[in-house]
């Protein structure tokens, strides 16, 4: 028996709640946000998001862990380069990548947001330290590895921190969320900063 109409509400709702906050988070900041404002967004009450939702801090943690892009799989690309160059590997890379922080609206705004709430929240931005940042580095540290190996990266390669490597990207996210002006050229980011790394890292 297909299920009714308001079962269907009822399991869309703690989706359509997150979606809602993210909004009002996005358009005034946590601090200035209120439930009620959430909550009109999505034609509920108040009450009904504390159905789901203990209150402000849980929704928000909620909201983040919920909309953030997935982990970052580092087996994928160490599989890929059984078949794959480094640099075809390094290009794949840097096109999800780009997908995951860039082009991703809820990632890029999520990531302002870890910045912007780090004191109050500081198990949050753990979470995507373990979750993004530190899969990451390891990816990028092991791409370079094995094209150093192959001969295909030049030997000084291995001599750069992945951190440093991932700066541009991080900040292109940045300035993505608070300066509109800047997504534009973010639009651009991706071949620009393939053709960085190329000229830092190969042969």
């Amino acid at each position: 028996m297909s299920k009714g109409v308001r079962a269907l509400q009822k399991e869309a709702r703690p989706r359509e709640i997150l979606e809602a906050a993210f909004e009002e988070f996005v358009l005034r900041g946590y601090a200035a946000t209120r439930l009620e404002d959430v909550a009109a967004r999505v034609g509920v009450t108040k009450g009904t998001i504390y159905v789901y939702y203990k209150d402000k801090e849980h929704l928000f943690e909620t909201m983040v862990t919920e909309l953030s892009q997935p982990v970052v799989d580092i087996s994928v690309y160490e599989q890929a380069l059984d078949d794959v160059s480094a640099l075809g590997v390094l290009e794949q890379f840097v096109t999800d990548i780009c997908q995951m922080t860039i082009e991703d609206r809820y990632s890029h705004q999520i990531v302002r947001f870890l910045l912007s709430e780090a004191n109050t929240f500081r198990g949050l931005l753990e979470t995507y330290e373990r979750n993004f940042a530190e899969p990451v580095f390891a990816i990028l540290r092991m791409v370079i590895d094995r094209g150093c190996e192959r001969g295909e990266f030049r030997p000084a390669a291995r001599e750069y921190d992945p951190s440093f490597l991932v700066s541009p990207l991080l900040g292109t996210t940045v300035m993505s969320s608070i300066i509109p002006g800047s997504r534009s050229s973010a639009a651009e980011f991706p071949s620009n900063y393939l053709g960085m790394l190329k000229r830092l890292l190969l042969s």
